[in-house]
């Protein structure tokens, strides 16, 4: 991909053209050992599900502030994907403290299902706007939500939605887990028996499939079912004890317990 030479755009945003606070990194984030902070999130549309993988950098200068967006779209009459990286901007004068995030220039979808039986399907440019009336470019906009969260805003910085299952949530690398997962009403936990923790499961990535699975299986309350699956960690601000949360990104094996 084309490397993008960062430059203030003149035309920018009606609610933002005259922010003189505009500055190149987010404070609040802490950089992960590589340098990098992973976000990773799912946005529902009519056309199916955008899932969205978000890397920020933080430079040591005003200028060394990138990104990297991957984001894949599944429906049963498509699936398709495109990447993008580039620029960021962040803005510190928002209402409640919060900082917005700007990604510039992101990479076109590429065009879907040519031929007569699919004339009129529109590519999916969900979340994404044109730079200004003279320049198509399309950007992309967040909010934060405390240090470990990036909602979903229009192009004035307002929230699209403040559901958790549909923004961005800072993870940790992926790994992979491998016990017995357990509902009770329309919570999870999942007992990790190679390192015996204890995980309480979000309500994010493949919980709805879990789910399906779980009461498919179960055959009494409370019963655990062998999972093996591919994971991260993300922070839990709604438990009492911070501990970190577990989301399931993907299904291995379920049922089958090799035991």
């Amino acid at each position: 991909m084309r490397k993008i030479l960062f430059l203030i755009p003149i035309f920018f945003l009606t609610s933002c053209k005259n922010s003189d606070k505009k500055k190149s990194a987010i404070p609040s984030f802490a950089p992960s050992e590589d340098e990098w902070a992973v976000y990773e999130g799912r946005w529902l549309s009519q056309e199916g599900v955008i899932e969205f993988e978000l890397q920020l950098k933080t430079g040591t200068g005003d200028i060394d502030t990138y990104y990297k967006l991957h984001e894949s779209m599944h429906s049963t009459k498509m699936a398709s994907s495109t990447s993008s990286q580039g620029m960021y901007s962040s803005y510190y004068d928002l209402p409640n403290s919060e900082t917005g995030i700007c990604l510039h220039d992101l990479a076109t979808y590429p065009e879907l299902f040519k031929g007569p039986i699919h004339l009129g399907f529109k590519r999916p440019l969900h979340l994404r706007y044109k730079k200004s009336a003279i320049d198509d470019s399309e950007e992309m906009f967040f909010i934060t939500r405390g240090v470990d969260e990036l909602i979903p805003t229009d192009n004035n910085f307002k929230p699209i939605t403040t559901d958790s299952r549909y923004t961005l949530h800072k993870r940790s690398k992926l790994f992979t887990v491998e016990g017995y997962l357990t509902f009770e009403r329309d919570s999870a936990t999942f007992f990790e028996r190679n390192t015996h923790e204890h995980w309480r499961i979000a309500d994010l990535g493949e919980f709805n499939e879990a789910m399906s699975i779980y009461k498919k299986l179960a055959k009494e309350p409370r019963e655990g079912v062998y999972l093996k699956a591919l994971a991260y960690a993300v922070s839990d601000s709604t438990s009492q004890n911070e501990k970190d949360a577990l989301v399931i990104k993907r299904i291995i094996d379920s049922g089958n317990d090799p035991d």
